[in-house]
């Protein structure tokens, strides 16, 4: 049985211990916040054994095997990097690290304490995800000429300047926080190298990305247009437009429907979705493998590289980078 310890008992923390249900061998046994008092309330909603008032008290105990993290992502080198030293399994929620850079010493740190570490990209565990992968590898309906992948709402009209999602401290803006959606989900499916990058994005006063809007042409010659944004509502589908015909991803990020020439076909989405991700670690770690087979170490890297060009397009860099 892998026991969980919780970072960042939060929003989506919340999703996460309501899909753990569904896990066999797994379950959460702690959580840690900076202050008693949090780290109780945190306890009780969770219903955990143990809470701790430090994330180092709880990455030093014996009471967990593995922890999710779920923090602001200027905070993710740092704690994962604790969890990580102290020889525990990390999965952590995207993106992984601000940049290659960081990501590369957690990968280091990891191999070295022979632990796993994981980006919770849990899109790509998704059972419409796999079937979409498999017509493109397959090559179904023929090449890829053209493909469209958005994500992007509408953030509401006096959403705080110095909210998460706007915070240039926190690591804010449409790109890191629903643009990895799409990035990675393209870095998992494509076949050929960049041959073309090219990216613009619409600023906020305070310095993030309210929308940023990428196009990669590869090497064969196929055109991936990929928008995220906080000031449109997107239809957030995946669109592949072929030699012999469309595949239609409908929510590709939640998807239970998947249109090939209109013919749909659907598939199983769980409460949340985050089960076959916390599954597929969790095999990982009862079978001492220190690499996920979908998100993999090159995955990763793949991505955050992609991440940091596309930032550096949009001029786009955090505070301490």
């Amino acid at each position: 049985m892998i026991r969980f310890g919780i970072v960042g008992a939060k929003g989506i923390a919340n999703k996460f211990a309501r899909d753990i249900k569904y896990v066999d061998n797994a379950y959460i046994s702690a959580v840690a916040a900076r202050n008693e008092f949090d780290a109780l309330k945190y306890q009780e909603i969770f219903q955990t054994e143990f809470a701790f008032s430090s994330y180092e008290a709880m990455a030093k105990s014996d009471k967990i095997d593995a922890v999710y993290i779920a923090t602001p992502h200027n905070f993710h080198h740092s704690i994962v990097s604790l969890f990580l030293e102290n020889k525990k399994h990390v999965l952590v929620e995207k993106p992984i690290a601000l940049n290659y850079k960081e990501y590369e010493e957690i990968e280091r740190k990891a191999i070295k304490n022979n632990v796993l570490v994981m980006e919770a990209m849990w899109t790509l565990f998704l059972p419409a995800t796999s079937f979409v992968k498999h017509l493109l590898s397959e090559k179904t309906l023929g090449r890829v000429k053209k493909a469209e992948i958005t994500l992007g709402y509408q953030l509401p009209e006096h959403y705080p300047k110095d909210g998460r999602l706007l915070n240039k401290s926190l690591a804010g803006g449409s790109l890191l926080d629903l643009g990895i959606y799409p990035l990675s989900f393209y870095t998992f499916i494509k076949d050929y190298p960049i041959k073309k990058l090219t990216a613009d994005a619409v600023m906020s006063d305070t310095g993030v990305d309210l929308k940023t809007e990428i196009e990669i042409i590869d090497e064969d010659d196929a055109i991936y247009l990929i928008k995220s944004s906080f000031s449109d509502n997107f239809d957030n589908s995946a669109k592949f437009y072929c030699e012999n015909g469309i595949i239609d991803m409908m929510d590709f990020s939640r998807s239970k429907s998947v249109f090939v020439n209109n013919k749909e076909y659907s598939f199983p989405f769980r409460d949340e979705g985050f089960a076959g991700e916390i599954k597929s670690f969790v095999d990982n770690v009862m079978n001492k493998e220190i690499e996920n087979q979908i998100v993999t170490r090159k995955h990763m890297a793949e991505t955050m590289k992609l991440m940091d060009k596309v930032r550096a397009l949009i001029n786009l860099k955090y505070p301490g980078e």
